[in-house]
């Protein structure tokens, strides 16, 4: 009878071992639903080339915080110490331009017939975009981690010390700063500035947000996006890493383990405040504000009131990208090369494409053409239907 027994229970271990085996990670990424249509079509690919055994063991793990900008009809990639210039609707390269340093550490960010890079040493560098000459260098007191602002006669940057800068596009010079006072603890990561009416908007890794004059950065004001939410330094995180979105009389941002908040954008007074946490980019469409939030779920948001419209879990866990809106679509990739297109209004599914590509890491839309690179470095240009 013993040894019955303890057969029975074996029997019964094993099968619930197995039973564990079988059962879903809740932290994995989420299956997806492969019947949807497809909404484009590849055009062209520039793979990266890839050594089969990489001997830089002990080089700098450097990761760029954006890897391309679409400038018009052109592609400005940044590979290893060269800016390679590609067609967008060809997929042909156009030239190729030798860059002062391969740390490169923010991107690049190309406007008014000028591209700038910052590296690992909080370097910033100019130069000409149709020669590729560098114009001017300037050394900040920290690296920069985001996109840089250009405008027709100056460059706006923040550094990872929470210091705003504004410098002639011309030379570089600096034309006024405005540092905010940063928090003991923060993640790594910095808010890109804004220009809308004269001013300046941009938050900080104190979750503030400040609006400040293009001219001569003097502060209108600056107002917290929400409340602190505990006691310990790790509970006071309330990094502010997304870009404002601001439209009308309003200005819309939000920040990790805080809040979405709509100021008035002239006094800085708050229209509303709602709990969310992001470190990604939010946006707005007519009267819905999209976001993915630290739980990689996305969420529609009322942008009058703020109340909550949708919420999609079909993504949770997939490392998605920055949401782009085009044409009255959202689209995304993820971590398995595939690009994502949804209704903005109600948050449903509306097309899915698996591309050759590895993990998705940025995307950006021009005139019907979705340009997207992986981590690879590998970039395509897809049609959309």
């Amino acid at each position: 009878m013993k040894q019955i027994l303890k057969i029975i229970s074996i029997f019964i271990l094993a099968s619930c071992q197995t039973l564990g085996f079988n059962q879903e990670d809740p932290n994995g990424p989420v299956k997806l639903d492969l019947n949807y249509e497809s909404f484009m079509s590849e055009s062209w690919t520039n793979k990266a080339e890839i050594p089969l055994i990489n001997f830089n063991f002990f080089d700098e793990n450097i990761e760029s915080e954006m890897f391309f900008d679409l400038n018009g009809t052109t592609v400005f990639a940044v590979n290893k110490n060269q800016l390679v210039l590609t067609n967008y609707d060809s997929g042909q390269i156009l030239k190729s331009f030798e860059l002062e340093t391969s740390r490169i550490i923010s991107g690049v960010s190309v406007g008014y017939n000028t591209f700038l890079y910052a590296d690992a040493d909080g370097i910033i560098y100019a130069h000409d975009s149709n020669s590729g000459e560098l114009k001017w260098t300037k050394a900040l007191e920290d690296v920069v981690l985001s996109e840089i602002l250009i405008t027709s006669t100056a460059v706006y940057v923040q550094t990872s010390s929470d210091v705003l800068y504004g410098l002639d596009l011309q030379n570089g010079e600096t034309q006024w700063s405005k540092k905010a006072q940063a928090p003991l603890l923060s993640i790594r990561g910095t808010a890109s500035p804004i220009t809308f009416e004269g001013l300046i908007f941009t938050s900080f890794s104190n979750g503030r947000l400040a609006a400040v004059r293009e001219v001569d950065g003097i502060q209108l004001w600056e107002k917290p996006i929400s409340r602190l939410k505990g006691s310990t330094e790790l509970e006071k995180l309330m990094d502010a890493d997304s870009k404002a979105v601001p439209i009308n009389e309003d200005i819309f941002v939000a920040n990790y383990n805080g809040s979405l908040t709509r100021f008035n954008i002239r006094n800085g007074e708050k229209v509303f405040s709602v709990d969310h946490s992001t470190l990604k980019p939010i946006i707005l469409y007519k009267s819905t504000i999209a976001s993915i939030n630290t739980d990689q779920e996305i969420i529609g948001f009322n942008a009058i009131n703020g109340t909550e419209i949708w919420r999609s879990q079909k993504f949770k866990n997939r490392d998605i990208t920055d949401l782009i809106l085009y044409d009255d679509k959202l689209y995304f990739g993820d971590f398995e090369g595939f690009i994502h297109e949804i209704n903005p209004e109600n948050g449903l599914i509306t097309g899915l494409v698996k591309t050759e590509l590895k993990s998705i890491k940025q995307i950006a839309i021009y005139s019907d053409k979705l340009i997207v690179q992986d981590t690879d470095g590998s970039i395509s240009g897809f049609d959309l239907n």
